[in-house]
């Protein structure tokens, strides 16, 4: 029972846009040595579309290892921190590489030894994960420092650079000159979406592959039967990392108890207890996918209910006063920026 409750972390899924990002990324691997000027790809995608399973599955495609010269790391990943400044980015990579001194020194000193280790190293591709975080929503601000320093940094190592994130960060690749001309178009993880016939096939795809591991150690109902396969859809939004999280804490509550066996109840207490809270609150009668009296009809309420699950309220914005009186900041909103970028 121990090997079964890692069985849902171990099962990869390289349904096809996962599949086309990770072939973009090899691509990018495989020619970072021989090209003329730093390669840059920016990966986005909603929150738990699998971003960051990504960068792990294409980290592991050049594993690091030791030879009679020293650490050879051919790919080095870090998560972004919030509200990046360069010395905070640059002692993250400089951790990352295995420097016993990445606290200390100037932005200078750290940057300098960096740009060492990451030769020292034969370092070929940077992936920084979250990359959302080079904005601040709340002031809509770019932290153009830690930006310019980046690309700063990838022309003077010329090593390929991975960004991965929410698509808010892509008005950092567009509004920062010395940025934007370095990506290449983004490669995107999108949720799947239940009335578009080829993502349905994927996500059915999907929750048979699920099923097939769960199966060598649980009697599963047909994950990927039609009623069923509705239901997980509903409670994840076509979301991957959602339905992972959900099986996850299935197969954990089986294990504790001892179970063998999984059936309806079992996944509506994990929904309960691992998703549940994603969904925004609807109105009307709450009946949660896992329920027994869940209406199955393709209805149009389903499908809205389904793609509000992992959406993020809104932020509210800051606040000005204005002869005496409170209102909201007039900057445009993101998706103002995005659209008229796009036109």
């Amino acid at each position: 029972m121990e090997h079964a409750r890692t069985i849902i972390e171990s099962t990869l899924i390289p349904h096809t846009g996962f599949g086309t990002a990770l072939e973009r990324i090899k691509q990018c691997l495989a020619h970072s040595s021989q090209s003329s000027e730093p390669i840059c790809l920016p990966v986005v995608g909603e929150s738990r579309t699998g971003k960051s399973r990504l960068l792990e599955e294409a980290e592991s495609l050049a594993p690091r290892h030791r030879t009679r010269d020293g650490a050879v790391i051919p790919i080095v990943r870090i998560r972004t921190p919030s509200r990046p400044t360069v010395k905070g980015v640059a002692s993250l990579l400089l951790k990352a590489l295995g420097d016993p001194k990445w606290e200390t020194g100037t932005e200078i000193v750290k940057t300098a030894r960096l740009e060492a280790l990451l030769k020292e190293c034969k370092t070929l591709m940077v992936m920084l994960d979250e990359f959302q975080h080079f904005f601040d929503k709340g002031r809509h601000k770019i932290f153009h420092e830690a930006a310019d320093w980046l690309k700063t940094l990838v022309d003077e190592t010329k090593v390929t650079l991975i960004v991965s994130g929410l698509e808010t960060c892509l008005p950092i690749l567009r509004q920062n000159e010395q940025l934007s001309g370095r990506f290449l178009a983004p490669a995107y993880l999108r949720r799947f979406h239940w009335e578009v016939q080829a993502d349905r096939d994927e996500f059915l795809g999907v929750l048979s592959a699920f099923e097939e591991s769960m199966s060598a150690h649980f009697e599963v109902p047909p994950l990927a039967g039609s009623e069923m396969a509705f239901r997980f859809w509903c409670a994840s939004g076509g979301l991957i990392g959602l339905l992972a999280k959900l099986l996850r804490q299935t197969v954990w509550n089986a294990c504790d108890s001892g179970r063998r066996t999984i059936s309806l109840d079992d996944f509506a207490k994990s929904h309960q207890s691992a998703i549940a809270r994603e969904a925004p609150k609807q109105p009307g009668p709450n009946v949660l996918p896992f329920d027994k009296s869940f209406n199955l009809g393709l209805t149009q309420e389903n499908i809205a209910s389904g793609l509000s699950v992992g959406v993020r309220e809104p932020e509210s914005q800051p606040e000005h006063r204005v002869r005496g009186r409170r209102t909201a900041a007039n900057e445009p909103s993101l998706s103002q920026v995005l659209k008229a970028r796009t036109r």
